[in-house]
Formats: structure tokens, C-alpha cells, sequence
């Protein structure tokens, strides 16, 4: 379990030629780490003085940013361990085709999650710029451009497994999802990026 491990290992790994970790991980670490940025920042909120009136809210965002860095970090390995059994059934090549399509879609479950939860992520991230912590506004930009990139990086990592499954309600399902998400993402890392801005110029 990487997540358990020094972060060295774990960069070490994925620079050497190994079949996983690999982007998907990566993606799911991205992702951790701007959730972890938000913990942060919301730490920094609660309990000062001038945050009275928005501790409350705040104390609830970090209660969900914390339940998402928690499924995140589950996530860097689950990416590993599909992409391993993947890449040995590949290798042993006496794999049917069924079979095979399973292990894709294993594959692709934990980058389309990292999607699904790094979209919800930055829409917390939004909530937070507008209440947390105004000195640590720029951790809340950088959480907001990391959750962008893990979306990204992990959709990208989707559709390759999707390439090579043969379940077309299943492919069509989540490109539709998918979807739905893609073009929230740049808009709402905007939006953030705009709200630090005007706080640092302010």
C-alpha cells in the first residue's frame, strides 16, 4: 500500500519502468493533495476570531473535504492493483474475452471516481474561497488548479481503458457522465482563480 509508504517510494516507482503505479494513481495523489490544501486552509479558519461567523460552514466543508481526501488516497492504490491484474491477465494472454472486459472496467473504475470526486471537490473548493482563511488564499487557487489537473489526468486514463471494452451501454454511460462534468471543471477553477485574485489585490 503506497499510501502507507514514503512519498519517495512512491515517486521512485512511478519514475521507474513499472506497469503501476501509473497516471491513474497519480491522478487519484493530485487529487489528495489539493483536498489536503483545503484541510489546510479550513484548519487555519476555524477558530479565529474574525472566522466567527463562518465557522460553522467551514467546520462542514471540512468534514467533506476530509471525506474525500480519505477516498482519494484509497484510490492511488486501488488505480495500482486494478492496472496489475490487468496488465498479468494481459500478459498471460489466455484471457477471455468477458473476462477481459471486466479487468477494463476495473481498470477504469478508479480514474472515472477520481472525476466523479474531484468534481465535487472543487465545487467545495469554490464555497471555501468565498470563507476561508483570506492569508491563505492562494492554497485555496492552488487546490482548485490540482483538482482541474487530477480531473483531467484522470479522464484521460478513462478512456484508454474504454478503448479496449466491448460494452457499449457501458462505454456510452460513461462518456455520458463523464460528460455532464468535463465542462464544469475549467469554468469553476476560473471562478475560483478570480476570487483569489481579488482577494490578493484587494
Amino acid at each position: 500500500m503506497y499510501i502507507n509508504k514514503p512519498l519517495k517510494e512512491y515517486l521512485d516507482d512511478l519514475a521507474a519502468k513499472k506497469a503501476a503505479p501509473g497516471g491513474g494513481s497519480a491522478a487519484a495523489l493530485t487529487g489528495a493533495t489539493g483536498t489536503s490544501l483545503m484541510s489546510m486552509v479550513a484548519n487555519f479558519t476555524i477558530g479565529k476570531p474574525e472566522y466567527k461567523g463562518v465557522e460553522g460552514k467551514v467546520a462542514g466543508i471540512l468534514l467533506e473535504t476530509m471525506k474525500y481526501d480519505s477516498e482519494l488516497r484509497v484510490l492511488i492504490d486501488k488505480d495500482v492493483d486494478a492496472y496489475k491484474r490487468l496488465s498479468a491477465a494481459l500478459k498471460g494472454r489466455a484471457c477471455d474475452g468477458a473476462k477481459l472486459d471486466k479487468l477494463y472496467k476495473d481498470a477504469a473504475e478508479p480514474p472515472f471516481l477520481v472525476c466523479e470526486i474531484t468534481n465535487k471537490c472543487i465545487k467545495l473548493c469554490r464555497e471555501l474561497a468565498g470563507c476561508g482563511n483570506r492569508s491563505l488564499v492562494t492554497d485555496t487557487a492552488i487546490a482548485a488548479i490540482l483538482f482541474e489537473a487530477a480531473f483531467f489526468s484522470a479522464k484521460f486514463n478513462v478512456y484508454i481503458n474504454l478503448k479496449h471494452i466491448k460494452d457499449t451501454d457501458y462505454i456510452a454511460n460513461i462518456y455520458r457522465l463523464l460528460a455532464g462534468l468535463e465542462g464544469e471543471m475549467p469554468r469553476l477553477k476560473e471562478e475560483i482563480l478570480e476570487m483569489c485574485e481579488d482577494v490578493i489585490s484587494s
